[in-house]
């Protein structure tokens, strides 16, 4: 088969390609002798009818299948040729037999564009200090404590700062835009900017038993059909509590596992704060090797990709909300804008796939069947599942060349660690921190 490229633009190539008369009556010989085993014709046997009379009966459907045949396979020979990084299917324009018994077809698709790296070779790491100074130290001592706070009623106080307020809402909207709604139970601190500015104004000074109104003026990020339209809240006050911290001391320590009191909770979470800085290292390292790599050169995209990239993230978020609890269709998000900042992280991690994946291929890294495998084990043991479920499972969603495309991604950057002279090569895994 020949074929010629033409990149109509960095993202987009025009394919002509061309199965000679032999290739052509080898894939009809193929599907003609699949009809003729399984025609069913009535007076003959099932694969006993004349070939004649089977061609004639099903000519329109043997030449489809011909055509199918013939088109997956040039498709099949282009992208195996390498010379392409098909970014989405072939969408075929023309497709037809030619008066030498050829097979001609035109196409178009989408690609990844072309991209030049720079020298591994000449990457110098960035400056990273991982070790946790005393103020790190003290500020996760200081979170910890937060989390172990419990929160008691309080008697006869009023609405003030710092205090959780028990609340059952009702709301609704006046002005229409939307269905009443109602919340048993509703908690929120004054002063932690949890509900609106609104209601903390409405409860302060207010005490348990009380009932309050306020509203609130909805604005452009509520959407096109709440613009300017008002919610109107009534509150019962059911409970307030106080925060109260605990001592930080060696019963602190214990109640946490931890023995050897305070100075062990401290080293631990020392450790635990190092081990979080060595991962933004190796990100930051990571995101360098990246800028190294790509220069200035500006990197175009296949738009179809980075809509579908940015969609399928949108979702996930969206899914995310609504399973932490999140009225996803009340909540006050800014969507147009965050769908521009989730698709400006989808480019950043696409472009830097792109870096990663030239260089490989410049450098020959090649990631085997039985490095996947151990990465399969691995996701499987901290999922739980049988490893031969995990891997048919990723088997039938592509799921393994992904983790292979990942695992060679990282061992660029363990290499160009390595020869920095920061870090000795090691085990990588499928599950990087970030892509961009």
């Amino acid at each position: 088969m020949s074929h010629q490229l033409e990149r109509t633009s960095p993202c987009r190539v025009k394919i002509t390609a061309n199965l000679g008369p032999e290739q052509a009556t080898e894939r009809r010989e193929h599907v003609t002798a699949l009809y003729l085993r399984r025609a069913h014709i009535d007076g003959f046997r099932r694969g006993k009818a004349p070939r004649p009379l089977v061609e004639r009966r099903f000519a329109k459907e043997i030449a489809e299948d011909v055509q199918e045949e013939l088109m997956n396979l040039a498709w099949r020979e282009v992208r195996e040729g390498g010379a392409l990084r098909p970014a989405g299917p072939l969408e075929v324009r023309e497709a037809a037999f030619q008066p030498d018994g050829s097979f001609e077809i035109q196409g178009e698709l989408d690609v990844y564009p072309e991209v030049t790296i720079g020298s591994i070779d000449s990457f110098k790491a960035p400056e990273f200090d991982v070790e946790p100074s005393g103020e790190e130290v003290e500020a996760q001592l200081g979170e910890l404590r937060e989390r172990q706070a419990s929160w008691e009623p309080v008697e006869g106080e009023q609405v003030g700062e710092g205090l959780l307020v028990e609340a059952e809402v009702f709301g609704e909207f006046p002005d229409g835009g939307g269905e009443p709604f109602h919340e048993e139970r509703s908690l929120f601190r004054i002063g932690g900017g949890e509900v609106h500015p609104e209601i903390e104004a409405a409860t302060l000074g207010h005490r348990v038993g009380d009932e309050v109104r306020t509203e609130k003026l909805l604005g452009p990020e509520a959407g096109a059909e709440r613009d300017g339209k008002r919610i109107a809240y009534r509150l019962v006050i059911k409970a307030l509590r106080h925060k109260r911290l605990p001592q930080i001391d060696d019963a602190f320590a214990s109640s946490l596992g931890v023995s050897g009191g305070v100075a062990a909770l401290k080293e631990q979470i020392r450790l635990r704060v190092r081990g979080s800085k060595m991962r933004q290292r190796r990100d930051a390292w990571r995101g360098a090797l990246i800028r190294h790599l790509a220069g200035e050169q500006a990197i175009e995209l296949p738009e179809r990709v980075v809509q579908e990239e940015t969609r399928e993230e949108m979702v996930r978020f969206v899914r995310a909300l609504a399973e932490s609890g999140v009225n996803v269709e009340r909540a006050e998000f800014d969507w147009t804008k965050l769908e521009a900042d989730v698709r400006t992280r989808v480019e950043g991690r696409l472009r830097g796939e792109l870096v990663l994946d030239t260089t490989a291929e410049t450098l020959g890294i090649a990631v085997a069947d039985d490095e996947i495998d151990r990465e399969v084990e691995r996701q499987a043991r901290g999922l739980g599942l049988p490893f031969a479920e995990l891997k048919g499972n990723l088997a039938k969603k592509d799921g393994l060349e992904k983790i292979r495309a990942i695992l060679r991604r990282e061992k660029v950057v363990e290499e160009a660690l390595r020869r920095a002279g920061v870090m000795e090569a090691g085990t990588v895994k499928a599950t990087p921190a970030g892509e961009g």
